[in-house]
């Protein structure tokens, strides 16, 4: 294949400039440390990573600025600075791949008392499992460069995103500020607030940063009192958290709100039916008179435990459909894009001499590929005791691991490495691995080694999903570099020394963070999916009542999403229903609930239309609790707000962006435009995470800050609106710009944005005389 010849890159590839450099890979390593750990700390809180790259960029362009004016570098250039994000990205990635699979060993030993899964994780077999997963994505990948950014030319939207900010800072733009301010502030906010380690508060605790409980119409339930019988109870709280404000900032409105939708339907929909309909006279199907020590009644945290656990569960079913659902109705673009992957891998590769358009060689490539096996196959031998498994894993890994590697690269083109479904593709992996050993226990093991295969299908799952989100993460920045003039091999180096460098610190954060995901102050979403998806398959233990309830409201929101369907579909959602009451011994409160949810789907559809829903959204909304989501969704609506003041003074500036042929393009500047407030989201999450992890560290060692015993929710609340406000402060600086909506001297590519392979879906046929919602 010959290169790109029409391609006019920033830096011309006849141009030759320092890009791997002893101060880059020094600052690639530290920042590695800290954002891998961020976004650590952040997907398990919930259940949600986002992308380093551009954070990454802004603070390598200012730390090697500083040294070169201090006069401790010989200077830097832009190559220099994207090698640097292309390093501190993948740990980010990396993170995603590890937290969404490995803490299901955790919490199996948890629920199995000890006897299956890992009590805390072995460092080394944690950091080889996250750092051979994380080199066989980067190897997968490069063999897609080519198709699917030199030919296809895919969007890759962080990808080009982090290209403007990377030459705007090389134009001399001052980006810096609101991410540093954004550091401090979520890591001051963390600093005072409440946070109780082993009965002691290990933090300042000036101030409490949330609220939640159960109520009942007569008012909050006493914590004191114990329950021998059950009560309609639903669910209110909220956290005050900078982080989770800034995830909802960087998601935007929509995400923002279909998440918060989850939580709504969690809190006053499944937890009702939960705590009275289903079970009228005992609270907990007999369990809890099991468990409670006085053998007749539950006390609060065991009411509270069951409660929730029962909304996860339908959570999880959510999520399980919305998965599958997502990889579903992109099979054609997936298809499409993996037979042009295995088209190209018949074709000769000519030698060019352009800088620009050399990967690493492909028989190293090859070579490494191959030997990543052997860790792989002694790591599954290893954490599961068994031969056979290991070497089916082997098959398993190099073949789903290759597929899902290409799925996600593609996907990450199309969509942005934040809407990568990565959770949807590690859950076929899970399910697959499952089945597969679940046959292998009964005829060969006669059923008598269901916990070791447990954890090897929890080992399998870590090995693709980290090579799935390393896969996605990788064309992004080569996107990135693409756009610049960067050389693919130096960034594909960047990558593995970026991996090595997150799969060293992923362990310590994640045994620093047990005891936070065991006690459900990290929520720890795609985890418990996993672990229950893997137990409820091997042991046939899971709550799959619930699991179908969840089911059938995801079937709902597919109703919205597919308008000249939606009969069939709700019938059939109908039925999910009736199976869930079949197993409970519960068909009328199943039928009931059905009903509610379906009447309300098809009134929205008659008197709205289509809806775009996130299904994964409301899912992990519904898993993480309404407490969770009020941040996230107030973040959404600073955001929507920001939007619409943007638009009078870009009509002063330029007004023909509000012509319905330019609405694309004036997004895009609108979304340029929140880069400020964006980047101080960014750094309330970092600074947050930060701080987070550094009190965990602080518990471990025996150390406690707290001096006031009963602090107060209001300082609290003063300070998250303090931190609203910034946000929404530093979008609008943007809007005194005079050069505001005008189009800069270089385009990189007047049609990049356009490049997208995907069909276009025929229209779907009007239900109202109302427009449609989106």
């Amino acid at each position: 294949m010959s290169p790109d010849d029409s391609h006019n890159p920033y830096i011309s590839a006849k141009k030759i400039l320092p890009e791997i450099t002893i101060q880059g890979i020094l600052l690639a390593i530290f920042l590695g440390f800290l954002l891998t750990a961020a976004n650590v700390y952040l997907g398990l809180y919930v259940g949600m990573t986002v992308s380093a790259s551009i954070p990454a960029a802004v603070i390598s362009m200012a730390v090697l600025r500083s040294l070169e004016k201090a006069k401790l570098s010989k200077g830097t250039n832009i190559l220099e600075n994207n090698w640097v994000q292309t390093a501190v990205s993948s740990g980010e990635s990396l993170a995603a791949g590890v937290i969404f699979t490995l803490p299901a060993l955790l919490i199996m030993n948890s629920q199995s008392n000890g006897e299956i899964g890992w009590a805390e994780f072995p460092y080394f077999k944690t950091l080889i499992i996250a750092l051979v997963g994380g080199t066989i994505g980067v190897l997968f990948s490069i063999s897609l460069r080519r198709i699917f950014i030199v030919k296809e030319k895919l969007p890759y939207p962080e990808g080009v995103a982090c290209a403007e900010v990377l030459v705007a800072g090389e134009k001399g733009g001052n980006q810096v500020l609101p991410i540093f301010v954004g550091i401090a502030f979520g890591a001051l906010y963390k600093l005072c607030s409440s946070v109780i380690a082993n009965g002691k508060q290990v933090s300042l605790g000036l101030w409490e940063h949330g609220w939640d409980g159960f109520y009942t119409l007569s008012g909050k339930l006493d914590q004191s009192l114990v329950y021998a019988k059950s009560k309609t109870t639903f669910y209110l709280g909220a956290e005050l958290s900078p982080a989770l404000l800034g995830v909802g900032y960087i998601v935007g409105p929509g995400i923002a709100s279909f998440v918060f939708f989850g939580g709504l339907l969690g809190a006053i929909l499944i937890i009702p039916i939960a705590s009275t309909i289903l079970n009228p006279t005992d609270l907990f199907l007999n369990y809890i008179y099991e468990e409670a020590s006085n053998g007749n009644a539950a006390t609060y945290g065991d009411y509270a435990g069951h409660m929730n656990e029962r909304r996860r569960m339908v959570g999880v079913g959510t999520m399980l459909v919305g998965g599958l659902y997502t990889l579903v109705i992109m099979r054609g673009a997936l298809i499409k894009g993996i037979n042009e992957m295995f088209e190209a891998t018949k074709q000769t590769v000519t030698t060019t001499a352009l800088r620009t358009d050399k990967d690493l060689p492909a028989k190293s490539v090859a070579i490494t590929s191959l030997a990543m096996g052997i860790p792989m196959f002694f790591m599954v031998w290893l954490i599961s005791g068994l031969l056979l498994p290991a070497i089916l894993s082997l098959i398993i890994i190099f073949t789903a691991g290759f597929l899902f590697a290409a799925v996600a690269g593609y996907m990450a083109g199309v969509v942005g490495s934040s809407n990568n479904p990565l959770s949807g593709v590690t859950i076929i992996v899970v399910i697959l691995t499952a089945t597969t050993f679940t046959l292998l226990n009964s005829l060969v093991y006669n059923g008598e080694n269901t916990a070791d295969l447990q954890v090897a299908v929890i080992g399998v799952a870590a090995f693709v999903a980290c090579a799935g989100a390393i896969s996605g993460d990788n064309l992004q920045d080569l996107k990135t570099g693409y756009i610049l003039g960067a050389t693919p091999w130096r960034q594909q180096i960047g990558q593995i020394v970026g991996i090595a460098a997150g799969a060293v610190a992923i362990p310590l954060v994640l045994n620093l963070l047990s005891d936070q995901i065991l006690n459900g102050e990290l929520a720890a979403p795609q985890a418990f999916l996993m672990s229950s998806i893997t137990t409820g398959i091997l042991e046939g233990g899971m709550d799959w009542a619930m699991v179908f309830m969840g089911a059938g409201i995801a079937f709902c929101l597919i109703a919205l999403r597919h308008t000249d369907k939606y009969i069939n579909i709700l019938t059939f959602s109908y039925l999910v229903f009736f199976v869930g009451g079949l197993l409970e011994g519960s068909i009328p409160a199943f039928l009931f609930t059905g009903s509610l949810l379906i009447a309300a789907t098809q009134y929205w559809i008659r008197e709205n239309g289509q809806l775009d829903v996130s299904i994964m959204a409301v899912a992990v909304g519904m898993y993480l609790s309404l407490k969770m989501t009020v941040p996230i969704f107030l973040g959404g609506l600073i955001k929507m707000y920001v939007d619409r003041r943007f638009e009078a003074p870009l009509k002063k500036t330029n007004s023909d962006l509000f012509k319905s042929d330019n609405i694309g393009e004036l997004n895009s500047i609108k979304e340029k435009m929140h880069g400020p407030g964006i980047l101080f989201a960014s750094g309330l999450i970092a600074g947050e995470a930060i701080m987070g992890i550094g009190l965990a560290a602080m518990a471990v060692s025996g150390i406690y800050l707290g001096f006031i015993d009963e602090p107060s929710i209001y300082p609290g609340t003063a300070a998250f609106i303090a931190c609203a406000a910034l946000m929404g402060f530093f979008s609008l600086n943007a809007a005194e710009n005079k050069s505001l909506g005008k189009t800069e001297e270089w385009n990189f590519e007047d049609n990049i944005q356009d490049a997208e392979i995907i069909e276009e879906k025929p229209k779907s046929k009007k239900i109202s005389k109302k427009s449609k919602k989106k």
